[in-house]
């Protein structure tokens, strides 16, 4: 099974979703109906939710707004009702991954600017390193500026100029296009 450019976008950057186990949310009050997680972005689909141990059904029971781990209740939960949630976060939400891939049209672009970003924006930086067993933060800053200029030395390689006369062909040499080839 091939992976998706998301998902091979997400393994450049190594950027594995991580798993939050039963995070207590907070107490329901009868009146409040928004919960917010303590780590988001939370990969879409990936929570299940509940309210007093019973589980809530998404999109009947509540929303999801997945880049900020909003839950939003249709019916606030009860007095003193426990809202707990598991899910998976990661330092990049699949709509910007998603955004990244068609702003910079390549897996290896997107991931030197994913890795740009990561190094520049210190809460997301601290977002990428928690949870991991190295807790060395300059280490982690150095392999991903490693790794950001083994990708920007391999994007940057030569460019070579591919003749193609048929459509045929150009169909022939598409794999190589995003490999840094061209086609006149």
């Amino acid at each position: 099974m091939a992976l998706s450019d998301l998902e091979r976008l997400r393994l450049q950057i190594q950027d594995r979703p991580r798993l939050a186990l039963r995070e207590s949310l907070d107490v329901g009050d009868g009146i409040t109906t928004t919960f917010l997680t303590q780590l988001h972005p939370v990969l879409d689909g990936s929570e299940t939710v509940l309210v007093n141990g019973v589980p809530q059904v998404a999109g009947i029971n509540y929303t999801f707004t997945y880049a900020l781990g909003a839950i939003e209740f249709v019916v606030a939960p009860g007095s003193g009702h426990p809202v707990v949630c598991t899910y998976q976060w990661a330092a990049f939400s699949d709509a910007e991954l998603e955004d990244l891939l068609e702003q910079y049209a390549t897996v290896r672009r997107a991931a030197i600017a994913a890795l740009e970003i990561l190094l520049a924006d210190t809460e997301r930086f601290i977002k990428y390193t928690f949870g991991q067993e190295s807790v060395d933060r300059s280490a982690t800053r150095e392999g991903l500026e490693r790794l950001l200029d083994r990708l920007e030395r391999s994007a940057a390689g030569p460019v070579v100029i591919v003749k193609a006369d048929t459509p045929c062909r150009e169909a022939l040499l598409e794999p190589f296009v995003e490999q840094g080839f061209t086609c006149d």
